[in-house]
């Protein structure tokens, strides 16, 4: 039951994250990893393991689109976001709040009892 909650949890930094970039033009999942990455200042890189079984859950949910930069090599997939990706941001923004208010009481709950602040 965590490791599913932490898995949800991924998914929807990660998709958030995938959304947002996209917003800001087409660009391959290396560079999704990449950006991530650097928002983060490091505190967090995307497995490529989560990273592109997600992307394909999103095209397949028709929230992003993927198109192959060469048909004959397929050495990069470029993705785009769609009209229901942007409209589906703020539901995830909420969920994200949510998320962190939770995360949050609890670090505060560990902070007061072990630290005594």
């Amino acid at each position: 039951m965590q490791n599913d909650n932490y898995v949800s949890y991924v998914r929807l930094v990660l998709g958030l994250y995938i959304l947002k970039i996209l917003q800001q033009g087409p660009v391959h999942g290396n560079k999704l990893a990449q950006e991530i990455k650097q928002r983060t200042q490091g505190a967090y890189t995307p497995n490529t393991n989560a990273l592109y079984p997600l992307l394909r859950t999103l095209e397949d949910r028709g929230y992003v689109t993927g198109e192959w930069d060469s048909f004959v090599t397929r050495s990069k997939r470029i993705y785009t976001i769609t009209e229901a990706g942007v409209a589906r941001i703020p539901a995830l923004e909420a969920m994200m709040e949510e998320r962190l208010k939770q995360v949050e009481w609890k670090v505060a709950i560990l902070r007061s009892d072990l630290l005594g602040k």
